[in-house]
């Protein structure tokens, strides 16, 4: 097994090709009862197996997978979500996550090298450290981060990391966000990854950066003075000290591994508790499932990171409406303090979901009322106000009425920024994620080209809105094109900075159509010449390359006949008039 969780009334076990669930039905420690929830993950390289299973904010059980280990996700056929046509999930480097009560799996994002380790701060956001490339990651849903190998899958914009430094070596295993009252502030609220090339606990500090976060090198937390030293989890305990698993080896990587398996030290891995002074350890006895809703409650505010989320995902696993009732109340209440409204709302998101049920929409609306109340939105009500579209987004039988409600509000220049509010890339983030999970419409295209003239320099918003724009343009180039006239969006640069991977998107559908390319250069050639010029150079380079040839290429003559006419035409003084007889040349004409 490569990872392991504890929820729901058992333990879930990664174990390639497998992800089990396992119950102790008689209560005599051992497993009487094996799920099988999905299979298909890949053995071929195991330093990349699947790992890291980890609760998240929303209730949903996480995990992760490496660049070189090939999967082919399925449900297995005891799943309810089961078909035997399901074409399933391909997928090597990514984040995914499986439903607890619904059993259903997703692809959460993809990319990075062959993370171990997933840490959720208090504002859940997810982040992951990752071995050879650089090594700290801000994941969100739909995104498309650098792989460390492999081709990318077509037309994708790679999301980056968020730091510049270093620290020494390059292999991590583990992440954990630590924030506990057992050690002094310096050490709270940040990052803490195992080395285990350098023998180490290496620190991040993370701040906000638009949408997304930068990470800053903080001093080691330790450092071990024997090489075998290999820390591959670190996580923080119900006294509040740091526990790290040490895997302990001589070998740290497995091409030494390969080379002499008789050499493996397969005994002496061990834990280690690292307490601040005399930090008392737990009371004997000391069990948070035996606490009552009211108890857990007020956990949920604890100074402890493992208790407030313990309490978290025990008040999700009850999910009774006694509880929600209890939830809504904190979330108003003035008293509450931010980080318990926060978890408060994490517990809301991971409630059972009940069809028709109206109690969800009315709870969200609680978090927009507080939001709202504050006359503006900051780092800490953006973060409720973010959290409550998704708790929003996942009745799928809403969707539609809940996008156009966001979307409407969004147009109305609350989030954009006006007297009373401040613009937020955290909510224009989740903004563009509904648009991508939910149903299409003309409204969400002009929403997202919104998003990236109002964000340009975030270092994730523009990338994220692609990848939920270029599959659209699969089908929906017509009403794209559209959209950007009527929208008037072509008067924007950033989104005049997108026409050449628009164009190139166009010419690469799986149905070739050019008249939707003639169209663009049309309405780009008077007005906007340089990125006509930037049409005409994609065009040019497909044709140049024999991308566009045979019937493609004399689709593309007739389509380009009328907005290349007077371009060509003698003594032409139009500044795209070389381009224009370049692109003929290049065609034979």
């Amino acid at each position: 097994p490569s990872g392991i969780a504890v929820g729901h009334g058992g333990v879930w076990v990664a174990n390639s090709p497998d992800i089990l669930f396992v119950q102790d039905t008689d209560g005599d420690g051992k497993a009487d009862k094996q799920e099988v929830v999905v299979t298909g993950f890949g053995r071929a390289d195991t330093h990349e197996l699947p790992n890291s299973l980890t609760w998240g904010p929303d209730g949903w059980l996480y995990g992760l997978n490496g660049v070189f280990n090939y999967s082919h996700v399925k449900y297995s056929e005891t799943n309810p979500n089961y078909k035997a046509d399901h074409k399933g999930w391909p997928i090597t480097c990514a984040m995914f996550r499986i439903h607890p009560r619904t059993r259903e799996f997703q692809v959460f994002c993809e990319g990075t090298s062959n993370p171990w380790g997933i840490a959720f701060n208090d504002e859940g956001e997810a982040f992951v450290s990752a071995c050879v490339i650089d090594h700290l990651w801000h994941l969100v849903e739909t995104g498309y981060y650098h792989r460390q190998g492999g081709p990318y899958p077509p037309f994708t914009w790679k999301i980056d990391s968020i730091v510049k430094h270093k620290h020494q070596k390059a292999a991590y295993c583990g992440i954990h966000y630590f924030d506990s009252d057992a050690y002094p502030e310096q050490y709270r609220g940040k990052l803490y990854m195992g080395n285990i090339h350098g023998g180490c606990i290496n620190v991040d500090r993370i701040e906000r950066d638009g949408s997304t976060y930068k990470g800053f090198g903080e001093p080691d937390f330790l450092t071990a003075n024997d090489a075998w030293f290999m820390p591959v989890v670190q996580k923080t305990g119900p006294d509040g000290c740091l526990y790290i698993l040490d895997w302990y080896d001589r070998y740290h990587c497995y091409q030494d591994a390969n080379r002499d398996p008789a050499g493996i030290d397969r005994l002496k891995g061990r834990l280690y508790r690292v307490r601040y002074k005399d930090s008392p350890r737990t009371p004997k006895g000391f069990d948070l499932a035996k606490e009552s809703d009211e108890q857990l409650n007020e956990r949920l505010g604890a100074k402890n990171d493992f208790i407030r989320w313990t309490a978290t995902r025990l008040l999700q696993e009850r999910g009774t409406n006694a509880i929600q009732k209890k939830i809504e109340v904190a979330i108003g209440a003035k008293e509450t303090s931010q980080l318990h409204r926060a978890h408060a709302v994490f517990v809301l998101a991971g409630l059972p979901y009940e069809a028709g049920s109206l109690r969800r929409g009315f709870a969200t609306e609680t978090i927009r009322q507080h939001v709202w109340a504050e006359k503006k939105v900051t780092s800490a009500t953006e973060t409720l106000l973010a959290w409550s579209y998704r708790i929003s987004m996942q009745d799928e039988a809403a969707t539609r009425f809940v996008r156009a409600f966001e979307t409407a509000e969004y147009e109305a220049g609350r989030l954009f920024g006006n007297e009373d509010y401040v613009g937020s890339a955290i909510l224009a983030r989740e903004l563009v994620i509904s648009i991508a999970r939910g149903p299409r419409s003309p409204m969400g295209l002009h929403t997202l080209m919104l998003i990236v003239t109002t964000f340009p320099e975030d270092p994730m918003l523009p990338k994220l809105a692609w990848q939920a724009l270029h599959p659209r343009l699969e089908s929906e180039t017509e009403v794209f094109l559209e959209v950007l006239q009527k929208g008037k969006h072509l008067n924007s640069k950033p989104v005049l900075e997108l026409i050449p991977r628009i164009a190139d998107r166009i010419l690469g559908r799986q149905k070739f159509d050019a008249q939707p390319i003639g169209k663009l250069f049309a309405l780009l050639r008077d007005d906007h010449p340089q990125a006509g010029r930037q049409v005409l150079e994609v065009i040019s380079a497909k044709v140049q390359s024999g991308e566009l040839k045979g019937e493609k290429l004399d689709q593309l003559k007739v389509a380009m006949a009328e907005p290349l006419t007077t371009l060509l035409a003698d003594k032409a003084t139009h500044p795209l008039a070389s381009d224009a007889a370049l692109l003929a040349a290049s065609w034979g004409d």
